[in-house]
């Protein structure tokens, strides 16, 4: 049963009582705070030292994989070249006829820009100024163009993927200077190709049971 104190009816020998086991009270928990931090510290650093290497060494090893099967790419590289002509390909994909079975090889890709993408964006922004129309079709779309030339708040680039979400309304605006600040944009875009991967499927059977096993690698 709970029962409440009021100070005021205490003696000064009480209260003081009072003090001093509130005070204790907060030291134990203090002390149990801090416990729990070092103890937490400590689990921390038995976590890492335990698993580290182990991460260090398959990393290693999936360095070595993904190289190798670069290298082992290169004599197909150079005849589907030559069946298919050059198209600088950022990945190439590999598949067994029966579908069974697929590897990608290939770079992880970063899009930015150099700096001449802002008068693309002002003939497209102007384009939009001229569309007069109070119809709320015409407002949505306004709308929706505007946040996708909306830079990003971080790099303080314009997002690549909503540009070429923006490039599938040239059939539905069919103007000029949207167009040509569209083709801007994309004149003005850097792509860099970064770490390397390899991904792919095998389907395989488990119990009886056909299973799709997935699996992406970069380094």
């Amino acid at each position: 049963m709970e029962s409440n104190i009021n100070i005021k009816n205490l003696s000064p020998s009480e209260r003081a009582e009072l003090l001093n086991v509130l005070a204790e009270e907060q030291k134990k928990a203090k002390k149990l705070k801090k416990e729990n931090r070092e103890a937490y510290r400590d689990l921390t650093s038995q976590y890492v030292k335990k698993n580290i290497d182990k991460l260090i060494n398959h990393n290693q090893k999936t360095e070595g994989l993904i190289n190798e099967l670069f290298e082992d790419y290169k004599t197909i590289k150079e005849l589907k070249t030559m069946v298919y002509g050059d198209k600088n390909q950022d990945s190439h994909t590999s598949t067994l006829p029966d579908g069974s079975a697929s590897i990608t090889i290939g770079y992880n890709v970063s899009i930015g820009f150099d700096g001449t993408e802002s008068s693309g964006v002002e003939k497209i922004k102007n384009f939009i100024t001229s569309l007069v129309a109070d119809d709320e079709n015409t407002k949505k779309l306004t709308k929706m163009v505007n946040t996708f030339l909306k830079p990003n708040v971080k790099t303080g680039m314009l997002n690549p993927s909503k540009i070429i979400e923006l490039n599938k309304l040239r059939g539905e605006f069919n103007d000029e200077g949207f167009n040509e600040g569209l083709d801007i944009i994309f004149d003005a875009q850097i792509r860099r190709q970064n770490s390397m991967f390899v991904s792919g499927f095998k389907h395989i059977e488990i119990d009886g049971k056909s299973k799709k096993i997935e699996f992406r690698f970069t380094i």
